[in-house]
């Protein structure tokens, strides 16, 4: 009797973790909103900074964020063999590499041509069934068997629809919905195109919008896909492939089009409003879906918070992120999400802007000139709480640092390090 309520309670004790460890599908997070489900995180960090669980330094070169799906870690690098292809690489949660698979060579125009796609989770209905989606720099889509690195299919949708590239090439993280994969295209063809994930048949293709592309990860509201080219804002309906909006972005903003295209920034969402934001002094600006669900009405615009590429988050009603001033700089800032007024924005020192996100009531920043690491608490002030550098890796400090089941995975261009920020 004592033996099986043990079991009882050792049962609910594993179900109680689970429900409470979030398993990360795609970049940054659900729908992309650089939230994590995690709680139970350290309220500071100790003032020599925090030593990594493990360290691996022999991944390819890239931009690219992880995602944490069960007992494995996924990424995009420079392939090992080739680097003149990316691939996909799944690591254990010790680090140590179980395989790669190449999936297209590195975008072809030169500059700044390491992998910088996170790889997207399909849960299937059995676990061998399980799928990743990844989208090379040169627009070819895979589909990989996520068990072993496994070719399922791969399409040519940059080829296949003519698209017309931004200059550093594709950078979009693909969503899904409903055993569907959607990808901005953004071509002489459509706008955007759907495939089934099942076998890569097209579902449907947008009507085209005579633009090109940027850098921007779609989102989801509802049956909407929300995106972002070189001069729109569009919304797309997910099931039949119908443009339903869209709007000029420097004519809501105030602001012009930059030299070149700096949207790279996520959409925040929130009941039937959506925010969108750039950098090169775009700014932000609030829309909000109309009852017919097809029109949109602009209601506000904000110029100070132009996030580069480092994304937004939304707490309490209050967005954070940080600006651009140049490619290297920036300040951090934070505005009203009703009514898109400013509460502060502040220098970080002499450090630089970066990436933020949220976890367990706290912002988690990475400052992109030196490598900070930081915690801070939302509120009226920008104040940091910790902080330390990472000094391990190679190249820029652009990759979005992930929180999984009480481990924040950091990643810097050959390297990625794992560490255990639980209260102990």
């Amino acid at each position: 009797m004592r033996l099986s309520l043990l079991l009882v309670a050792l049962a609910i004790l594993c179900s109680f973790n689970s429900l409470h460890a979030e398993d990360v599908f795609r970049f940054r997070g659900e729908n992309s909103q650089g939230k994590y489900n995690e709680p139970g995180l350290l309220d500071s960090w100790p003032e020599s900074g925090l030593t990594p669980k493990w360290v691996n330094d022999e991944l390819g070169e890239g931009w690219s964020s992880v995602i944490k799906v069960k007992d494995r870690l996924y990424l995009s690098c420079l392939d090992s063999n080739d680097e003149k292809r990316e691939t996909v690489v799944c690591l254990d949660l010790n680090g140590k590499q179980l395989w790669q698979q190449p999936v297209g060579a590195i975008w072809r125009n030169g500059s700044y041509p390491f992998p910088r796609v996170t790889p997207t989770y399909v849960v299937g209905e059995n676990p061998s069934d399980d799928k990743l989606l990844v989208l090379s720099g040169n627009g070819e889509l895979y589909c990989l068997a996520a068990e072993d690195g496994k070719y399922l299919w791969h399409r040519d949708v940059g080829k296949d629809y003519e698209s017309r590239y931004g200059y550093w090439g594709m950078s979009e993280n693909v969503v899904i919905q409903d055993g569907k994969v959607f990808v901005t295209v953004c071509g002489k063809k459509a706008l955007a195109a759907a495939y089934n994930i099942a076998d890569g048949g097209v579902a449907w293709a947008s009507e085209p919008i005579n633009d090109e592309g940027a850098y921007v990860t779609p989102v989801l509201l509802g049956n909407r896909l929300i995106t972002m080219t070189y001069k729109y804002v569009s919304m797309i309906n997910t099931e039949t492939g119908q443009l339903l909006w869209k709007s000029l972005v420097e004519q809501d903003a105030g602001e012009p089009i930059p030299k070149s295209p700096g949207y790279c920034i996520s959409p925040l969402v929130k009941g039937n409003q959506f925010l969108v934001a750039g950098g090169y002094d775009l700014g932000s600006v609030m829309y909000e879906i109309q009852p017919d669900g097809k029109s949109v009405k602009r209601l506000w615009a904000n110029k100070m918070l132009d996030p580069h590429h480092g994304g937004l988050v939304e707490v309490d009603g209050r967005v954070y992120g940080s600006t651009w001033l140049n490619n290297t700089s920036g300040n951090w800032g934070c505005i009203e999400w009703d009514t898109g007024k400013t509460v502060y924005e502040e220098a970080w020192g002499n450090l630089g802007k970066g990436v933020t996100t949220f976890a367990d009531g706290k912002l988690f920043l990475y400052e992109e000139k030196r490598g900070t690491l930081a915690l801070m608490i939302p509120g009226d002030q920008f104040k940091i709480v910790s902080s330390f550098r990472f000094d391990f890796g190679t190249k820029e400090h652009w990759p979005h640092p992930v929180i999984s089941d009480g481990v924040m995975y950091v990643r810097r261009g050959n390297t990625l390090a794992a560490f255990d920020i639980r209260k102990k």
